[in-house]
Order: C-alpha cells, then sequence, then structure tokens
C-alpha cells in the first residue's frame, strides 16, 4: 500500500547532484538557466498564474490579478492591475482571445477585454456560482481539446448532483473533489470524475487526455489508509477514492480496488499545487510529452515522463527543481510558454514572498521548429454524436489497443440509445474479460447503464465484471466460488462490500471504523451466512491486498463465528508490519466471535507492539493516529474487557505512547499512572506528553507533584502542568501563573487566576503586560464576562488604580503611559513589536547556526510538542525553509495570528453553561463536537449544549516563544528546521 516512489525520486536527485546547478536558491538539471522574472515587488503571495495567447504573464492574489509587461530582455518591467480582485485571490486562471476566465469571489467569470487595454470592458459575466477562496474549493480552468471548458474542484466545493445538467453526465452524483466541464457556449455542465480530495492544477497531455496532482490525507500517516500525494489520468466516470465529505471524515478506499482509478504515481507527502504538460520544443526531448508538478510544502518540482500502459499510462518521478536556498520557494502554479517554449513558476500562498521564476534549457540556441511543436499538441475531439461513429466506435471497442477501447466504451455508454441491444450485448462479451482493468470497469458501467447482463459468463474475469455491474440484481452471485487470478478475486469481494452499501456507516463517520462498517442498514435474507461461510474458506489466500479485503468484509459483516478472531490474530506478529497490525486490530474490534485467554494476550501485546514497530520502520505519526487507536481500543474493551487487564500486566506497559489506552473505560488508571512513573524514573530520555502529565497529576500530591515539576518549560506541558501546581501555588510559580494568562482557553485562564490571587502581585511592566493583554483578548460570552470582571479586580487589586473597571482600551491607555517602552506591544493580534525583532533578527549570524543545539531549542520552546509526533497541532515543519524565505519564517514565528491556514484557523465555542473553549474542529456531528485544544488535548462538546461558535483570528500557535532565546540560540533553531525534509 505504500509506495516508495519518493524514494526513487530522491536517490535520482542524489546520483544527478553532480550535474547539477544552483541558481537563485535553486537546484536546476545541467543546462537548464533560472531567472527571476518578477519579484514580490511587482506582485506578493501569488496564487495563481497563466499565459495569454501574446505571452503575457497574468499572477493573481488577494485582492489583485495582474499583468506583467516583459521589458523585451526576458524579465517583468512593471505591472498592470487587471482586476482589484479577486478579494481571496483567484485559484483558476485562463485567458482565451479577450476574455481572462477568474475563479474566485464565489463564482466562475468571465472578464473581456476586447480593446486590449489592459483593463475589462466591463462588469464580468458569472458562468456558474461556486465555492471558492477556501483550500479546498474551485481552483483550476483549463480548455479542453473538445472545445469543452474544465474546472477542477476541491472536495469542499460543493458541487451535488445539480452539475450534472445533462443526461450524458459521465457522473450523477458527486462524491468529494471532482472536475465539471462546461459545454462550448458555457451554458450546461457534466461532470467527469469525482473522489478528489484537493487537486489543485491540471492539464492535458499531447494525447488529448487530462492528468492532475492529488493531496494526500496527511493527519492520517500511519494509518490504513493513508495515501501519499498521488498523479492521476483522469477518466471519465472515474472514482479516486476519496469520500468526505459525503460518506465519510477520512476513510478513502484504495487504489487496488476495481471501481477506484489508481495513481500513474505516487510521491509521498506534500501540497500538490501546479501541473503542465510540455508540449512544447525548447527543453530536450525527454521532457517533451510529460508533466511538471509543484510541490508547496517541499519547495519542489517533480517531473514524470509518461508511457502507455494498456487504457491508462505509467510514470516515474523525478526531482527536477529543489529550493537549496534562503529565500524561500513555495511554487503555486507552473505554465509554459506559448511561443519561447519556456518554463514560467509563481510562489507564495498564505501570506510567503511571491515572485515569478523562468526556467530555460540555456543549451539549446535554435530556433524552435513549428512542426515539432505541433506535433506535441492534442488533436481536436468531439463529445457530439456523428453517424460516422455507429459504424466506428464498435470496431474500436473490439481493437488490439486498449487505450482505444475504453475511450469507445465511454462513448458507447454516452450514446447507447444509438445502439441496438444486440450490438451493446457484443461489444459488452468482448470486453467483459478483458486484462485492463478499466476496459473492465468501463464495461461494467455499460452494462449498469444499459440494464444488459449476458447469462453465464465463463472466465472468471468475466463473471467477475458481471457481479460489479449488478449488484442490485443478482446478489446470490456472491457466493459462488471463488475460482480465478487474484484481480478477478478481489473484484468479487469488492462486489460483497458494494453489496451491502460499501463503506462507511452513518453512525460510524469520523471514526476509525469508517471503513469497516456498511452505509445499507438493509437485511438480505438468507445470505449473509452463506456469504459468511465463502469469505472464511477464502482466508487466508496469501495475497496481501485479497486478505486485506475478506478481513474487511468480515469486519462490514460483524461475523460473529467463533473461529475468525484467531485467524486474524495469526497476522499480527513481532515482524509484521505496524500498518497491517493497526488494520487486523480494527477488524478484530469489529468482530462478535468470542476471544479465549490466548487471543486477549495477543491483541494487548500487538497494541503495546505498535509504537515500537513505527519507530524501527521510522513511520511518522499525526493527529489521527493516537484518537484512531484510542477508538480502536474503546471498542475492544467494551466488547472485551478483560483486556484492560492483560495490558496492564503486560511487561511492556509503560512506554509514554500507551497513554493513550488510559482513557479506555475500566482501565485503572492509578496503577497506570503508577506505571508511568516508575519507568521515567529509570529512563532519561522518558517523552512526558500533556496526557501522561494529567494521568499522573491524579495522583496524590506526594507522590505526583515530585515528578511533575521538574517538568516546567519542557516540551509544550506547561498548560497541563499549570492546573496541577494550582492546587497548592508557590510563589515560586508566579511567573509560570502569569506565563498562563496567555492562554486561549478560559479554564486556563480561571485557574491561573486562581493561583495567581493567593500569591505576592507582580514587580515589574512585563507581567503587568501579560495582564493587560490577556483582558484584551478574552473571548465574548458568560465565561469571558465573569473573567474579564476578574482580570479587572485583579489589576486594580495589583496596581492600586482603583475603580478602572474592565475597559480594555482604559487599560490599554494607563499601561502606555506608565510603561512607554512596552506600549508598542500592546498592539496586534500577537502583542509583537516587529521593528526592534526586525533589527535584532538583521543582526545575526546566520551561518553560526547549528542544527543539534537548534534542536535542542525546538524542543524547548515547545514547537516539537505542536508540529511533530502523534499529538501534532500544526503543520508538519519538514521542507519549512523551502518554501518560506526566512523573512516570512520568522515573521510568521512572531506573530503567529497574521496569516493562519484555514485548515488551523480555531473556532471558538461558547456553551449554554457558560464556558468557552477554543481549538481546532476534528470531528463534526449532528450530537457533538469534537475540538483540539492543545497538545494531546481534545474536548467533546454535545450538540445541544452550544450556545454559539464563530472563527477566531488567533492562532493556537502562542506569540513570545522567541523572547526567552539568546541570539544564538536562535540561529541554531534556524539551523535545525533547515535541515528537516533534507
Amino acid at each position: 500500500m505504500r509506495s516508495t516512489t519518493v524514494v526513487v525520486a530522491l536517490l535520482l536527485l542524489a546520483a544527478g547532484a553532480a550535474r547539477a546547478e544552483v541558481q537563485h536558491g535553486l537546484r536546476v538539471p545541467d543546462g537548464f538557466e533560472v531567472t527571476e522574472y518578477a519579484g514580490s515587488d511587482l506582485a506578493n503571495d501569488i496564487f495563481c498564474m497563466t499565459i495569454d495567447p501574446k505571452g503575457r504573464v497574468i499572477v493573481s492574489g488577494r485582492g489583485y490579478t495582474r499583468i506583467l509587461v516583459d521589458d523585451g530582455k526576458g524579465k517583468a518591467a512593471r505591472a498592470i492591475d487587471f482586476l482589484a480582485g479577486p478579494k481571496d485571490g483567484a485559484m483558476g486562471l485562463l485567458w482565451e482571445g479577450d476574455s481572462l476566465y477568474v475563479v474566485g469571489d464565489g463564482g466562475l467569470r468571465r472578464y473581456r477585454d476586447a480593446d486590449g487595454d489592459g483593463k475589462p470592458d466591463g462588469p464580468p459575466e458569472l458562468i456558474r456560482t461556486l465555492k471558492t477562496g477556501g483550500e479546498h474549493d474551485a481552483h483550476a480552468l483549463r480548455r479542453g481539446p473538445d472545445g469543452w471548458l474544465y474546472l477542477l474542484c476541491g472536495n469542499n466545493t460543493g458541487i451535488d448532483k445539480k452539475f450534472a445538467e445533462l443526461p450524458t453526465s459521465p457522473i450523477k452524483v458527486p462524491v468529494a473533489g471532482g472536475v465539471v466541464r462546461f459545454t462550448p457556449d458555457l451554458k450546461k455542465s457534466e461532470i467527469v470524475c469525482d473522489g478528489f480530495r484537493n487537486a489543485y492544477g491540471m492539464d492535458f497531455n499531447s494525447d488529448g487526455e487530462l492528468f492532475t496532482f492529488d493531496s494526500d490525507n496527511e493527519r492520517c500517516v500511519s494509518l490504513p489508509w493513508y495515501e501519499p500525494t498521488r498523479f492521476y489520468h483522469i477518466i471519465p466516470g472515474g472514482h479516486y477514492g476519496w469520500l468526505a465529505p459525503q460518506h465519510a471524515q477520512f476513510w478513502r478506499l484504495p487504489p487496488y480496488f476495481p471501481d477506484v482509478v489508481a495513481p500513474v504515481a505516487t510521491l509521498g507527502r506534500g501540497s500538490p499545487t501546479g501541473v503542465v504538460c510540455y508540449k512544447q520544443a525548447q527543453f530536450p526531448s525527454e521532457y517533451r510529452g510529460g508533466f511538471f508538478l509543484a510541490d508547496w510544502t517541499f519547495g519542489r518540482i517533480y517531473f514524470v515522463p509518461l508511457e502507455r500502459s494498456g487504457a491508462s499510462y505509467t510514470g516515474k518521478p523525478k526531482v527536477f527543481l529543489q529550493s537549496v536556498g534562503d529565500n524561500g520557494f513555495a511554487p503555486t502554479a507552473l505554465a509554459v510558454h506559448p511561443k519561447t517554449g519556456d518554463l514560467f513558476v509563481s510562489i507564495g500562498g498564505r501570506g510567503t514572498r511571491g515572485a515569478v521564476y523562468r526556467i530555460r534549457y540555456a543549451k539549446n540556441e535554435r530556433p524552435i521548429d513549428p512542426a515539432e511543436v505541433a506535433k506535441w499538441q492534442p488533436k481536436a475531439r468531439s463529445l457530439d454524436w456523428a453517424p460516422a461513429l455507429a459504424k466506428e466506435v464498435p470496431a474500436w471497442a473490439k481493437g488490439e489497443d486498449a487505450f482505444e477501447r475504453l475511450r469507445a466504451l465511454k462513448l458507447i455508454a454516452r450514446y447507447r440509445a444509438n445502439f441496438q441491444a444486440e450490438e451493446l450485448t457484443e461489444i459488452i462479451r468482448a470486453n467483459w474479460d478483458h486484462p485492463d482493468r478499466y476496459v473492465r470497469l468501463a464495461t461494467a458501467e455499460l452494462m449498469r447503464a444499459a440494464g444488459i447482463f449476458p447469462e453465464d459468463p465463463m472466465t472468471p474475469a468475466a463473471r467477475a465484471t458481471l457481479q460489479l455491474a449488478s449488484l442490485d440484481r443478482d446478489p446470490t452471485g456472491l457466493i459462488r466460488g471463488w475460482e480465478g487470478d487474484q484481480a478477478s478475486r478481489l473484484a468479487r469481494v469488492r462486489a460483497v462490500q458494494l453489496t451491502f452499501g460499501g463503506s462507511a456507516a452513518a453512525k460510524s463517520k469520523g471514526t476509525v471504523f469508517e471503513g469497516y462498517s456498511r452505509r445499507s442498514t438493509e437485511d438480505i435474507e438468507d445470505l449473509p451466512k452463506k456469504l459468511l461461510d465463502v469469505l472464511r474458506g477464502g482466508f487466508p489466500s496469501r495475497d496481501a491486498d485479497l486478505d486485506r479485503e475478506i478481513s474487511r468484509s468480515l469486519a462490514i459483516l460483524e461475523d460473529a463465528d467463533d473461529s475468525t478472531p484467531a485467524k486474524m490474530v495469526d497476522k499480527l506478529g513481532s515482524l509484521s508490519d505496524p500498518v497491517e497490525d493497526v488494520h487486523y486490530l480494527i477488524v478484530l474490534a469489529r468482530l462478535r466471535g468470542r476471544w479465549t485467554e490466548k487471543i486477549t494476550r495477543h491483541v494487548a501485546e500487538a497494541l503495546l507492539a505498535l509504537d515500537h514497530k513505527l519507530t524501527d520502520k521510522h513511520l511518522n505519526r499525526d493527529t489521527n493516529w493516537p484518537l484512531r487507536i484510542a477508538e480502536l481500543y474503546a471498542e475492544v474493551v467494551r466488547k472485551h474487557p478483560e483486556i484492560n487487564a492483560a495490558l496492564l500486566n503486560d511487561h511492556e506497559f509503560g512506554r509514554p505512547d500507551h497513554v493513550l489506552f488510559a482513557q479506555a473505560p475500566g482501565l485503572d488508571r492509578h496503577k497506570a499512572a503508577e506505571i508511568f512513573v516508575i519507568r521515567a524514573a529509570k529512563d532519561s530520555d522518558f517523552a512526558w506528553s500533556p496526557s501522561l502529565v494529567r494521568l499522573v497529576g491524579e495522583l496524590p500530591d506526594e507522590q505526583a507533584l515530585p515528578v511533575l515539576r521538574p517538568l516546567w518549560g519542557k516540551g509544550g506541558l506547561d498548560e497541563a502542568l499549570l492546573p496541577i501546581f494550582a492546587r497548592k501555588p508557590e510563589a515560586a510559580d508566579r511567573a509560570r501563573f502569569v506565563a498562563g494568562l496567555k492562554s486561549l482557553q478560559p479554564a486556563t485562564i480561571g485557574t491561573c487566576l486562581d493561583a495567581l490571587e493567593k500569591l505576592p502581585p507582580p514587580k515589574d511592566g512585563a507581567d503587568l503586560l501579560v495582564v493587560v493583554r490577556c483582558l484584551q483578548r478574552l473571548p465574548e460570552g458568560k465565561e469571558g464576562d465573569a473573567l474579564r470582571r476578574r482580570v479587572g479586580k485583579y489589576l486594580e487589586h495589583v496596581t492600586g488604580q482603583e475603580k478602572m473597571g474592565v475597559d480594555p482600551k482604559r487599560w490599554a491607555e494607563w499601561f502606555a503611559k506608565t510603561y512607554p517602552a512596552l506600549a508598542a506591544r500592546l498592539e496586534g493580534a500577537d502583542g509583537v513589536d516587529m521593528a526592534a525583532w526586525r533589527k535584532r533578527l538583521g543582526a545575526f549570524d546566520w551561518a553560526a547556526g547549528n542544527a543539534t543545539r537548534g534542536q535542542a531549542v525546538f524542543v524547548k520552546t515547545s514547537c516539537a510538542s505542536c508540529h511533530s509526533g502523534s499529538q501534532a497541532l500544526g503543520p508538519d515543519l519538514h521542507g519549512i525553509t523551502g518554501r518560506f524565505s526566512r523573512d516570512d519564517l520568522f515573521t510568521a514565528i512572531l506573530l503567529p495570528s497574521k496569516d493562519v491556514s484555514p485548515r488551523y484557523r480555531t473556532t471558538a465555542v461558547s456553551l449554554t453553561d457558560g464556558k468557552t473553549y477554543q481549538g481546532l474542529v476534528i470531528y463534526e456531528a449532528t450530537d457533538s463536537l469534537i475540538l483540539q485544544t492543545g497538545p494531546a488535548t481534545t474536548v467533546r462538546v454535545p450538540a445541544d449544549k452550544i450556545e454559539s461558535r464563530r472563527f477566531s483570528d488567533v492562532s493556537l500557535m502562542p506569540a513570545g516563544l522567541l523572547d526567552p532565546l539568546k541570539d544564538q540560540e536562535i540561529a541554531d533553531l534556524y539551523a535545525y528546521l533547515k535541515g528537516l525534509g533534507k
């Protein structure tokens, strides 16, 4: 399931490093020349780019769309403001003739510039209302060789069945993101495909086929359904695996499913943005017809040459361009100049430095041959019916070329009313056992659409195709034998899952069981028992994918046979893959058969071994990993409560990651805490977490405090420690409680006030600054109002300023007069004197930074607690210095609320009992909301208790992280960050 493609790509990069060149902080292959075409002074923070037929570069960011004017020497001399918008920046641009198509400000619009003055001739034409501006909304535009206008949509765009306006639409009811195409007159639309998460760019290749680059489900790393970033061939009617938001929150269908389109190539973790096919002749011949793909996260551009493979393609990615400097390189869009053949790259996003780079092959001094360029342009094609197709298309559908067969089957399905039933039956029989998976799938789709199901096919492959086509017609076919190759058997198992509605049950949405439960609630009389016998008899099969899906099917059907758990436990061994272990543990949690003592002990051992196995294999974990494993364990405990004792009595129990099991009902938390304390005393490198701190904090003070007090200031534990220290506040803790007032959580602020009211008052302006800023930042609502009164009263008490009340403005004015040197820090959401910081940072000797020392600083400043490991709250920082310039990076650290990505935008929730929570929404259902309020800290809020909710502009990342650091420590921290991802 995991790909080694990225490892191969990096090895290729390393092998070619000796003949690569570094220009403008970018490493490119030998012979290529990089020029900064336009800097941030002309266009900053660029979201999108296109090139018009005249060869002018057009870029867009927040509040602008500009035409870059070439100076005639290969650089932009100036910029013309074409639009003062879109407000949120265009995420799709296409210029044709006198028209600029723009995706932004809630729709797809066309602006005309018939007089060529660089200004719209009038108001735009609204082609279609769409959700735009968000990172998972509507994105790229391309004109197809068929004359239709294609629009790429992320999974939050809200594309629904209303976009399937024509009966010929390949997809009728879309799931997740996909591609929408508009008729040449732009009046009607179809849905081409669905199942994307958040593909941002797309392009047509020389064959006239469409391709895109989709994002990974990054929060699910090391879970069985994780898939890396993927380069896809877009096949009309194809589904690409992602199910959110309609059917699941994070579960995705694996690429080996017969009803899913598999990727042409996988490229590991990253943030896919620009996609362009090189159909010019300026670059060497090996680049022609291949694709350039931009990765925003790691500041890379990949190149994927294409080779035909059956009805689709294969490709082996390699890194073409890599950021190695301090300028910041976060690529957002790619375009090939229609006249020169140069590759243009725009950078920006999330407030980063904007620029446009031009890349050319400097060794090619020959004039470009128009005939060579014409050879790589796709030939015009049509989606309209023509009488000649009645004879031509059936012949294509029976020909030797799988690529042509697939296209023919799609056309026949589109215009099936023009064919007789006998002819359709003949075409179906010619293709239902074809060796290509996409030809077989298209045949199944044709059978279903035409309602033609030939009797009793002879081959196993044809029988599997028939079963996929006739799910609601003849479910008894599911219990026939399992003859045939792996692909045929896998297709039959997939048919079992689809017959029962596929994944996932509504009640399982947002949980670990999304992909292991059935969406349908209907029972098929007499079938499950016979079917279960067949499934049990086919397991194990000696094929990993087939075993995975047979076991998943048994979980979906909640098999109650007592022999099945033992078969699943046999898959859990000391050398088994930990991701596979998680799959089989989920299956075991769903089964209803009895467990023996041996099974219970074996499951406990497998659960406890997961952390070591992942570490040994250098596999990362992200936010969803501990949440999903905790859900899995809770279900196991519900069915088999004896496992709690087996876990605690195992000699392996007590490593830091095992704290997630302490959340399960019935587990002896006191005993678990004591075991952790003993293990911590023996391990100087014991990795404490907020969850562990809270668990040990439940012990009596005489046991807990000696262990917990030394942890202050280490690895993001402070907020978890404060309530424990506040039980018996000491004078030495006063500064800690003052620092706690910076928290976004009202409960923490209240705890700190409780303690501070019992301790001596602050003696300097720095502490009072924190208290005044706390007053400024308190949320609205009952709890916020109550805290405001307490903070105001506390300020009056410690300053002697009577009757000042709770007005933040009044207190800010008093503070500015009393402590003028600190007054500047009262401004803005983060309270930072940026002028002073820029002066300080500008004087650093950055070359003196030490990465090893910087790692210690990374932990010391609590960065590690939020940006790494299974409790990560913020984005992964691997590759951060590649996409962010040093200035942009430190601006983001010093002003965390300046430009908060929508993905990390917090929500403030006020409850009917007056309490308020602020955090990231990680799960939402009709009955509850789960917020992540800190590292490894979540709060479940009942929906009927929510009084109000609103987005907050304040980042969960606290300001002031760099305040206590020395200059050398900051330089060391930067050196460490530069090494991440290399």
